[in-house]
């Protein structure tokens, strides 16, 4: 299995091989770009990086071929003064890559190139009056910035340093998730009010799915214990099979 990597783009002729990720798939099959120059850039991507790395532990891979501390400095170019992190280099920064980021570092077990302490600071800032938190600092509370945030918390291992008890239980957009995160997926999932979620989710059978909304779509049901699913590990996103097989790579690399 060929692992795909590229390099960060800068304006300076240096050598950019010691920054590397997994990049978009508008450059699959185009050369790597080695050159901090700004022609025909091959930028990584942090979400790249992320789902790159995820379906390597998924497949059974030992993330061998891939180079660690290269994905690592790349991931630390990407870092802003705020603590958030670009996307790609000089494109959008949110909440959405503090948590990709965090998956990164996470997977691979290594935690010295994020600056934690801006990246936590970036999430309080993000916080709203309605206790949901937004993309960045004055933007409406999301449920997908929320579980973002507390996810990347989740696996900083500062959810409660962050949060009180009654704090967590008044963040709204994701209470449910948020409770679920707290616990790791290790206890049963959250109540729901509406029974019939598994029927909705496959009522019409007029449609065409796609891979990415059959994905939603089965870990929800995953969420709230259909029967036949594994359960999904809720702060990394992969299945708990994939977490343990992750665990078990992650204390081989200690014991090396």
């Amino acid at each position: 299995m060929a692992v795909a990597i590229t390099y960060i783009s800068h304006t300076s002729l240096e050598s950019n091989l010691g920054r590397c990720g997994f990049r978009g798939p508008s450059h699959i099959g185009l050369p790597y770009n080695t050159l901090k120059t700004q022609e025909n850039p091959t930028c990584v991507t942090v979400a790249m990086s992320y789902t790159g790395l995820a379906c390597l532990v998924i497949l059974g891979d030992d993330l061998s071929r891939v180079n660690k501390e290269a994905c690592l400095m790349g991931l630390k170019a990407l870092q802003l003064e705020d603590g958030s992190f670009y996307a790609m280099t000089g494109r959008e920064n949110d909440l959405r890559f503090v948590y990709c980021a965090a998956c990164i570092c996470y997977m691979l077990d290594d935690w010295s190139d994020m600056d934690i302490k801006k990246a936590i600071n970036y999430i309080k800032r993000s916080m709203s009056y309605d206790n949901g938190i937004g993309q960045e600092a004055g933007l409406e509370s999301h449920g997908g910035s929320t579980y973002c945030a507390v996810a990347a918390l989740c696996l900083m291992g500062k959810l409660e340093e962050m949060f009180s008890e009654s704090e967590l239980n008044r963040i709204t957009p994701l209470r449910w998730c948020a409770l679920a995160l707290r616990s790791h997926s290790d206890s049963p999932p959250p109540s729901w009010p509406n029974s019939n979620l598994s029927s909705f989710q496959l009522l019409d059978d007029h449609l065409v799915g796609d891979p990415l909304h059959a994905y939603f779509g089965i870990c929800g049901l995953s969420f709230i214990g259909e029967a036949n699913l594994q359960q999904v590990h809720t702060a990394l996103n992969v299945s708990e099979r994939a977490f343990e097989y992750l665990q078990h790579l992650h204390q081989t690399w200690r014991d090396a």
